[in-house]
C-alpha cells in the first residue's frame, strides 16, 4: 500500500462515524480525470466482484446464455447462475491460450453476455491488441461484452489492450459496441481488504447498472484510499517493477526444479504440482497459495517480496 494511502485513510478514521458519498463524488471526479472518462461513464463497487454481480442482476433473465472460456474466474458463472442463465464454456487451447474466435462460433439466439478476464485469473493467459479488434469488429451488436481488466496494470506492458479503447473507440476501422470494463483497487493498487472497484461503459449502459446498485455500496475509507492512490502513480509504477522482477524469479526457480509454469500476464503464476497435497504441504511451512479452479493438479501463487518469493522456492524444494 501507498503511504500517502495508509496517511490519508489514518487521517479520515474520525469520520467513520458518518455515512460515505453514496455517488462516490470526488473519486469519480479524481478517475474520470484519470482516465479520461465522462464522470457518467463510471460506476463503483464494493470490490470490482459487485460490478459483475450488477452486470448480471442488470442484463440476465431466465434462459439467458452466458458465454464464457474454460478455466475463466468462476465469479461469472456464480453471479449468472443466480439469475438462472445457462453458461456456455468454450474450451481453451492445449498450452491454456484462448482463440477468441471460437466465442463468436459459439454464440447463439440466446446469449446476452460474454464474459472475458483478461488477463485470465487463474492461468495468467491473455489475448492482445490485434485478437481483441478482430473480435470486437465481428462481435453481434446485440451481445454484451464485459472484460474483467482486474490485472490491467500489469498486463498493459506486454500488448494487452487497453478495454476503455473499446467503450471509447479510438480506431475507425473498429465500431462501437457493448462494451463494459471492469477494474480494481485490489491489485497493483494494494486496496484489496478496502474493497473498491468499478466499471466504464457508456452512460446509458450505466444508467440501467445504477438502477441495480445498493445505496452506500462503497465505504469512506474505500472511497479516500482510491483517491489518494490514484494520484501516487509512482507507488504502482513500483508495485509493477517489483512484480516482473519477482515473476521472472519465479520463472527461473520453477526451470531449475522442471516444474511446468504458464508464463503469465498478471501478478501470479500458475504451475503444475510434482506432488500430491502440495497446498497441505507448503501451508505446514507457513505458505499459502491456491488450487487453481478447475484446472486439474495446478495451483497459482502470487508475486510476492523476494524474500516471500525464495521462501516459496526454498520450501518447494524441500517438498518436492
Amino acid at each position: 500500500m501507498s503511504l500517502f494511502v495508509k496517511k490519508a485513510i489514518e487521517r479520515e478514521t474520525l469520520s467513520i462515524n458518518r455515512y460515505p458519498d453514496g455517488g462516490a463524488y470526488y473519486l469519480r471526479k479524481e478517475l474520470s480525470k484519470f482516465l479520461a472518462v465522462d464522470e457518467d461513464e463510471i460506476i463503483f463497487g464494493n470490490g470490482s466482484n459487485e460490478v459483475l454481480d450488477m452486470i448480471a442482476r442488470a442484463f440476465l433473465k431466465e434462459g439467458d446464455e452466458v458465454l464464457i472460456f474454460q478455466y475463466s474466474f468462476i465469479v461469472y458463472k456464480i453471479v449468472s447462475l443466480i439469475q438462472g442463465a445457462t453458461i456456455k464454456e468454450v474450451p481453451v487451447e492445449k498450452d491454456f491460450s484462448r482463440n477468441l474466435n471460437k466465442l463468436l462460433e459459439n454464440i447463439s439466439s440466446k446469449t446476452k453476455i460474454i464474459f472475458i478476464d483478461n488477463p485470465c485469473n487463474p492461468t495468467g493467459v491473455a489475448n492482445l491488441k490485434d485478437e481483441f479488434d478482430n473480435f470486437i469488429i465481428n462481435l453481434p451488436e446485440d451481445i454484451l461484452l464485459v472484460i474483467d481488466e482486474a490485472y490491467f496494470e500489469y498486463a498493459k506492458l506486454h500488448g494487452v489492450p487497453n478495454g476503455i479503447n473499446y467503450v471509447k473507440p479510438i480506431n475507425p476501422k473498429v465500431p462501437k459496441k457493448n462494451v463494459i470494463i471492469t477494474r480494481t483497487f485490489s491489485k497493483a493498487y494494494g486496496l484489496s481488504g478496502l474493497r473498491i472497484g468499478y466499471g466504464i461503459a457508456d452512460k446509458e449502459i450505466i444508467k440501467i447498472l445504477e438502477k441495480v446498485r445498493q445505496p452506500f455500496n462503497t465505504n469512506h475509507l474505500a472511497q479516500i484510499g482510491a483517491i489518494q492512490a490514484l494520484k501516487d502513480q509512482k507507488f504502482v509504477e513500483y508495485s509493477v517493477s517489483q512484480n516482473e522482477i519477482g515473476k521472472e524469479y519465479l520463472y527461473e526457480e520453477l526451470e531449475k526444479l522442471n516444474i511446468h509454469f504458464i508464463p503469465s500476464f498478471a501478478n501470479f503464476v500458475m504451475f503444475k504440482s510434482p506432488v500430491n497435497n502440495l497446498y497441505a504441504e507448503l501451508l505446514k511451512k507457513g505458505i499459502a497459495i491456491r488450487p487453481a479452479f478447475g484446472v486439474d493438479g495446478y495451483y497459482r501463487v502470487s508475486v510476492g517480496t523476494m524474500e516471500e518469493n525464495k521462501k516459496f522456492i526454498n520450501a518447494l524444494r524441500k517438498i518436492i
